[in-house]
């Protein structure tokens, strides 16, 4: 019991998503005597649900995502893993016998608001006895207790999107990511780095405002006015990978973290959100548009640099008529915007 205790007392310490769940899968690997443990994320694609591999735990050591932004292995579709499918469609716990290892997998669905947000694998050499079922789904129901908090603390309360406060953090992240991955490169240029899924890509931030917010608050009313914005989180939720980060930033303000291959890429996307939000005819109030700053995340960059640069995109698009995408990079590379200055300082401003 007390070697019980330690594991939730040192589980309980971590405010980090991705800490928590290491620590939950460390526990149970630990606990129960397990060949491994993983935890998939269940994302959907259409109508279709894929796995993602995020946290691992095994006698071949511990692999976890680092970030939000971070994919982990290559999606799976759901079908492809037959054991997992009433685990995720029927919320219920599955065990099978996989006679190639001569392992039994049991899989424990994560469930939190009656959704499915991921499933707990636990490979054991013998089928869990009852005490040690209940360990496993102790754990899970501390696991989904502590999920169901950070959720609260990291989202927006009216659209559900992420807030700034969780902005900061995880491009704090990418931002350590890129910098990390740059020394390596110099200390050791004849060594390629380990690739992960979508690392030939780069990360971009779009700023995302919407035109005329405030005559839509004066002429019909705030309640009106939440409803555009709930609204428009829904249209960008629909518009964009779950890979995709989509936060709002204040007010009728929005920024979107996304991956991709090429700038080219990047504006097919945004021009789709424009284009969804022009065409969407929102209750009493009509048609409403929105403006879009983009730019490129690169190794050197401060939170200010970056959030600076999609603004003054975001403010040319505004200035040339609004319902528009515009990239700062584009509009350097024309002479329509000026570099920004190098800080003088190591400080940063927020």
């Amino acid at each position: 019991m007390i070697h019980v205790l330690k594991h939730v007392e040192s589980i309980t310490q971590h405010r980090d998503r991705t800490l928590l769940e290491l620590g939950v899968a460390s526990a149970l690997f630990e606990l129960v005597k397990a060949l491994e443990v993983n935890l998939y994320k269940v994302s959907q694609h259409g109508t279709e649900n894929y796995l993602t591999r995020v946290t691992h735990v095994g006698d071949d050591g511990v692999r976890y995502v680092r970030s939000e932004f971070d994919g982990g292995d290559v999606a799976t579709p759901l079908g492809e893993r037959p054991e997992m499918v009433a685990c995720v469609n029927e919320t219920q716990i599955v065990r099978v016998h996989d006679t190639t290892r001569d392992a039994f997998v049991h899989c424990f669905p994560i469930s939190v608001d009656r959704r499915v947000l991921g499933v707990l694998e636990v490979v054991c050499g013998a089928p869990l006895s009852s005490d040690e079922l209940d360990t496993a789904e102790g754990f899970l129901g501390l696991y989904r207790n502590y999920l169901s908090l950070l959720d609260y603390s990291e989202r927006d309360t009216l659209t559900g999107l992420l807030n700034r406060k969780t902005f900061d953090e995880n491009l704090g992240k990418i931002l350590m990511g890129l910098s990390a991955s740059a020394s390596n490169t110099t200390a050791d240029a004849q060594t390629p780095p380990r690739r992960r899924q979508n690392e030939d890509g780069k990360h971009w931030l779009a700023v995302v405002d919407v035109d005329h917010f405030k005559r839509v608050n004066d002429q019909f009313g705030h309640l009106y006015g939440d409803e555009v914005l709930l609204l428009l989180a829904r249209i960008m939720q629909q518009s964009f990978r779950h890979q995709d980060r989509l936060f709002r930033f204040g007010g009728e303000e929005f920024v979107i973290i996304l991956r991709a291959t090429s700038e080219d890429e990047v504006s097919v996307a945004l021009e789709r959100l424009r284009s969804s939000v022009e065409a969407y005819l929102f209750p009493q109030v009509g048609r409403v548009t929105v403006s879009v700053g983009y730019t490129g995340i690169n190794s050197g960059d401060t939170i200010p640099d970056i959030v600076g640069r999609a603004d003054d995109a975001l403010y040319v698009a505004k200035e040339s008529g609004r319902n528009q995408v515009s990239s700062y990079e584009r509009l350097l590379a024309s002479g329509k915007v000026s570099p920004r200055e190098a800080p003088n300082s190591d400080i940063e401003l927020f």
